[in-house]
């Protein structure tokens, strides 16, 4: 693994681990893994974390109503028993908490807990594919082959398995592609939480040839599963597919695939790289097609989506929006643990709430509204696209996991004549979202990590008829069985293969 792989396999395990919650508590011992709480402590957190959704969060009854919620919770109050287990609890919160149906209100169990099971040989360790409602095993470094497709995982019926582990996703709406491509994506830490650690797991499976056959492999530590996730077949196929930022050419095709697996990447280093593939002297490009990947790209730094539109369309970026918040002060102050990533100091509080009242001066019933504008005056914290204007065809691939600025981008950029979305719906809501500033709190028993974001902004410009929906691509292409087998890339392959016609009716 080279060191580019190595520092992004780092990133994800901090992601997966929770470790951007800042915390000082002692590491727990395996033993603790599946230590209880009692129905008390269980009820005040689920409490607390109804205050936390009713009063700090945007926008949290956009698809279900206050009263509807409330029911759920009381629901699931008067259901628990005397004594629950720590991951039983998060699975009964992530259920009520994918209610809201909104992608950046995110659960987590207690960081030191993860790190802790995490160190232990407890985790289902094959990635899967989701191919037209089966799983498939999309790794080839097992006894189980690539391509099998799974039966049963220790006696369990691997419907009802994916059936009770879509709920504890999350996504924007009623997006379709998000959940599976986050269950595939973290399929061994899903079964964990629900199903609780395994040393070994017995598996029933169909070989590619139609052969059942029933095996046990052992568990793995929940770094190697989540590597094993992140270095499937197809993504050892070219390493565009595990940098933060990647271009490279297709001199065949004069195409270059500029892929973004984050929005975290220097928007200055995108700058000069494009740059230096601008021939001044013709004033053209060394290229006549452009493929922007956003397969998995969950977001992040506006300020490189300002440079790419520049890039692409030749004007600043006006994506005029509507926001609000319910509340310009940052509450429940004792449970708060950071403000968009940093501790949530006396400062970071004073910060956040003068931008909330400087922004959101009109009160209204749900609480404040700001006039309407474009924000990207704010976030391209000057940095311009100070080039030519690419003019030629530019292909844009989604998937479910494309996701917040990603999924903007690739919602602003569709409305643009030469640009093509190849994929799927984007996990992203479509018409408008709660984000920008996220709130992490613990929950005083259980030390779960509840994310709240606090601005909702609904894009004035998008097409109203994808309401509780992504942004859908104009070419709906998704891997096919046949297309594991072979370790294709099929909507990277499908848009090569749009290039190719286009060339070849150019050439007639």
């Amino acid at each position: 693994m080279n060191e580019k792989a190595s520092t992004y396999l780092k990133l994800r395990l901090v992601l997966f681990a929770s470790l951007l919650v800042l915390s000082e508590r002692p590491l727990l011992s395996n033993d603790n893994i599946n230590r209880t709480l009692s129905r008390e402590q269980a009820t005040e957190d689920l409490s607390i974390y109804f205050e936390l959704i009713d009063k700090q969060h945007g926008n949290p009854y956009q698809f279900i109503s206050r009263s509807v919620f409330l029911d759920a919770l009381n629901t699931t109050i008067d259901n628990l028993p005397e004594q629950i287990e720590f991951k039983a609890f998060e699975v009964t919160l992530s259920k009520l908490n994918n209610l809201i149906r909104c992608g950046h209100t995110i659960i987590n169990l207690d960081a030191n807990l993860i790190k802790s099971a995490s160190e232990a040989n407890h985790f289902f360790p094959l990635p899967i594919a989701l191919i037209k409602e089966q799983v498939y095993v999309d790794f080839e470094d097992s006894a189980i082959p690539h391509g099998a497709q799974l039966i049963t995982i220790n006696g369990q019926e691997i419907g009802e398995v994916i059936n009770e582990l879509l709920p504890l996703t999350v996504t924007d709406g009623f997006s379709q592609a998000k959940p599976l491509r986050e269950l595939e994506t973290k399929f061994g830490y899903y079964f964990f939480l629900k199903y609780g650690a395994y040393n070994s797991f017995e598996v029933t499976y169909l070989t590619p040839k139609g052969t059942q056959t029933k095996t046990t492999i052992s568990g793995v530590a929940g770094n190697q599963m989540l590597a094993n996730n992140y270095y499937r077949p197809v993504y050892k196929t070219n390493e565009r597919y595990y940098h933060f930022t990647h271009l490279d050419a297709i001199d065949s095709l004069q195409t270059l695939v500029l892929t973004l697996n984050t929005f975290q990447a220097n928007p200055d280093w995108f700058a000069e790289r494009l740059s230096a593939l601008y021939d001044q002297e013709s004033k053209k490009f060394e290229f006549d097609n452009l493929v922007i990947d956003l397969r998995n790209n969950e977001g992040g730094d506006r300020r490189l989506l300002t440079l790419l539109y520049q890039f692409v369309a030749g004007e600043h970026l006006v994506d005029p929006s509507n926001t609000s918040i319910r509340s310009n002060q940052i509450q429940f102050e004792d449970y708060l643990l950071g403000i968009n990533g940093a501790v949530g100091s006396k400062e970071a509080i004073e910060k956040a709430e003068t931008y909330l009242n400087q922004h959101f001066t009109y009160a209204n019933e749900e609480g404040f509204e700001s006039a309407e504008q474009n924000w990207y005056d704010t976030f391209d914290a000057g940095i311009n696209w100070q080039g030519q204007t690419f003019n030629g065809q530019v292909y844009v691939l989604t998937s479910g996991k494309t996701f917040s600025a990603a999924a903007d981008l690739a919602r602003i950029l569709a409305e643009l004549d030469h640009v093509i979305l190849v994929g799927e719906e984007t996990g992203g809501a479509h018409i408008g979202r709660t984000a920008n500033m996220l709130l992490n709190y613990d929950l005083p028993n259980t030390h779960t990590m509840v994310q709240i974001p606090v601005i909702y902004e609904e894009f004035v410009n998008a097409n109203k008829q994808n309401e509780g929906r992504g942004t859908f691509p104009d070419f709906h292409i998704t891997q096919t069985y046949p297309d594991l087998l072979a370790k294709k890339d099929s909507a990277f392959e499908f848009t090569l293969d749009l290039i190719q016609q286009k060339q070849l009716q150019g050439a007639n």
